[in-house]
């Protein structure tokens, strides 16, 4: 992938929406941050909104951003904890798509789809 990814405006409302799922949950034993963040895929459709038109033009499918998304919940729960910024989540997320294991995964779809194909 040769094309650098903007980095989108801030989802402070998600943002919001996780830490108030957080609040339903005080006094749990169970840790819900992972559902949190995925709840709805409110964070990774805020990232395919902006990014869709490019990463469809590198063989990205919505299926496919959300099967390599998963390998960064744990900078979601992150950010959503504060502990990184905004900033820093897009470009852990742009490195995991545009890395190895973002093209490995496009690659293989690629593949299987044209295996598929009968001529």
């Amino acid at each position: 992938m040769n094309t650098k990814l903007p980095i989108p405006r801030e989802p402070i409302e998600i943002k919001d929406y996780i830490k108030y799922l957080e609040k339903l949950e005080e006094g749990s034993d169970i840790a819900w941050d992972s559902l949190n963040v995925w709840y709805g895929n409110k964070l990774p459709k805020c990232l395919w909104d902006q990014w869709q038109k490019q990463l469809k033009n590198e063989g990205f499918t919505w299926q496919i951003f959300l099967k390599v998304l998963k390998y960064r919940t744990d900078k979601f729960i992150l950010w959503a904890k504060g502990m990184i910024t905004w900033t820093q989540l897009v470009i852990d997320v742009e490195e995991i798509i545009i890395g190895p294991v973002g093209q490995s995964i496009v690659r293989s779809r690629i593949f299987k789809n044209s295996k598929n194909i009968k001529t």
